[in-house]
């Protein structure tokens, strides 16, 4: 297993010293991938989550319309899913960009809990 870069984020307003921190990892997105909308509704993005359902709903009724065949539908819909686990994390960063978090810089790290970890020792 490699080394995973974690983006930082903090709130601008923020009293504490790390700033209430949030890590986001570059790169795919597995829950996106497999979950789509609820993902985007477990980190409180409202209008990303409707958009992927509708989206999702639109290429199955597109495939339905169009008479496709089930693997064809089936290749359609894996492609929508990959695309939301490719774009997902730069979905939530444009998001927090949008609540007045700041993009605080990267770290380099196995796991999230050690990104965490490696952040604070050098904020506080």
């Amino acid at each position: 297993m490699g080394t995973n870069i974690y983006t930082v984020h903090t709130n601008s307003w923020s009293a504490a010293p790390d700033g209430d921190a949030i890590l986001i990892k570059e790169g795919f997105s597995i829950p996106a991938f497999l979950f789509g909308p609820l993902w985007a509704l477990w980190h409180g993005m409202w209008r990303t989550a409707i958009v992927l359902l509708i989206l999702s709903v639109a290429v199955s009724g597109a495939a339905l319309v169009a008479g496709l065949a089930d693997g064809a539908e089936l290749v359609l819909s894996l492609g929508l899913q990959a695309a939301m686990g490719l774009w997902a994390n730069d979905w939530r960063r444009y998001v927090l960009a949008r609540r007045d978090v700041l993009e605080r810089g990267a770290i380099s790290a196995r796991r999230l809990r050690d990104a965490e970890r490696r952040y604070i020792m050098g904020v506080v």
